[in-house]
């Protein structure tokens, strides 16, 4: 059974197939005559039936809505890592609400992808603070409507993504943020009157540079005291209400690093820390073998850090650091201690070099700078020790 009919300024197609109510919305063209209506309404009931009876085949009827669902179950979810995945969803949520939901694919067009964006860029688009949504967060909008547009064209449902001639706002790197010297010393003294937890979690964010779900991640099996190496090999995260184990972001990303023997003493200090709360829970133990639990054992909340971090800093009139400015401050300091950038890469776990250079631009420029007036000062004391001893007159060699 197949019908449609009218719901204000559009008409609902709905069938009934595979026990199943199926709809649709269409959207007449104006001026069209009561005739010419009628055939579109057929033959949009006919794609339809279509449509539904291969199975949701999509086709350059299908919704941007029904596209991007089907793409998200049949691709999405195996390639994309968890986090990625979900964040996909709340993106699309946003669209799907928009005047892009239910448009057809053959009929999305540039000038409809811009006025998204801009009314994205207005106050209020943000739900949370009331306010616009940032240009990077309407660029990862852009970004996920041309994948999806992209997969559709790839199954032969339109001829070109219209997505790649839209303009959408650029977004500009921001600098990274990371601790002055003298604020890396602070911090350290600081969290020697903090409970033993959350001084072994701050330090191995600042002195090894993981992630904070590496963190979260680490296993007591991961540490060797005696090589005096950490094994960072998953990371624990907070998605959809659910805390979930999985390989770490990148293929470097599984990585032995050295453990330094400040960050050695203060994890064992926290193992025998762990071990009187363990005594403590008692039967009410949960056995993860993770170096930061909960009290009862189970795996910590990976948001659990970031909100002790807040609170520590503004009670220690610290300003306001990201918890992830630890991992820059990391890299910031190998990078002042003359650590190759092969090294920094692989303590920090990119996926290559090129991803460490192109973080920490300013950082290494500033270190060819002095490497530059290194080699200026041994040119020159050369030179100087020729003019004094009157072997040869540079000048007149120069010449």
């Amino acid at each position: 059974m197949a019908y449609y009919r009218k719901k204000g300024k559009v008409y609902e197609l709905r069938v009934y197939y595979n026990k199943k109510v199926h709809s649709r919305t269409f959207h007449p063209p104006k001026d069209i005559t009561p005739g010419e209506l009628a055939y579109l309404l057929e033959q949009e009931l006919d794609e339809f039936k279509k449509d539904i009876g291969k199975e949701r085949r999509i086709t350059s009827y299908s919704t941007f809505k029904e596209t991007a669902e089907y793409w998200m179950n049949t691709v999405a979810q195996y390639r994309l890592s968890p986090t990625t995945y979900h964040r996909y969803q709340i993106l699309l949520n946003r669209v799907y609400d928009s005047s892009i939901g239910n448009t057809k694919l053959r009929d999305i067009n540039q000038q409809q992808l811009n006025s998204f964006y801009n009314d994205l860029l207005k106050p209020g688009s943000n739900k949370h603070t009331a306010g616009a949504l940032s240009q990077k967060t309407v660029r990862e909008h852009h970004n996920i409507i041309s994948r999806v547009l992209n997969a559709a064209w790839r199954m032969g449902a339109i001829k070109e993504n219209i997505a790649q001639k839209a303009d959408p706002p650029i977004a500009h790197r921001k600098e990274i943020e990371f601790l002055t010297e003298d604020e890396v010393k602070n911090v350290l003294q600081l969290l020697q009157y903090e409970p033993t937890k959350y001084k072994a979690m701050i330090t191995l964010l600042l002195l090894l540079g993981c992630r904070r779900g590496e963190l979260c991640g680490l296993e007591w099996k991961d540490i060797d005291f005696k090589k005096g190496t950490v094994h960072i090999q998953r990371t624990s995260l907070y998605i959809n209400h659910e805390i979930i184990t999985k390989e770490p972001k990148t293929f470097r990303g599984n990585r032995i690093i050295s453990l330094d023997c400040y960050s050695a003493e203060v994890l064992k200090e926290h193992k025998n820390y762990q071990l009187e709360e363990k005594l403590k829970a008692g039967k009410f133990w949960q056995e993860y073998d993770r170096v930061f639990t909960q009290e009862d054992g189970s795996p910590i909340h990976p948001t659990t850090i970031s909100c002790w971090w807040r609170k520590f800093q503004e009670k220690n009139d610290l300003g306001h650091h990201s918890l992830h400015s630890l991992r820059h401050t990391n890299a910031s300091m190998l990078i002042a201690f003359n650590t190759n950038v092969a090294t920094v890469s692989g303590r920090l776990g990119h996926a290559d070099a090129s991803t460490t250079l192109m973080i920490y631009t300013h950082q290494f420029k500033t270190r060819d700078e002095e490497a530059a007036t290194l080699i200026g000062e041994f040119a020159n004391e050369a030179v100087k020790e020729i003019k004094d001893n009157k072997v040869i007159n540079f000048k007149d060699y120069v010449e």
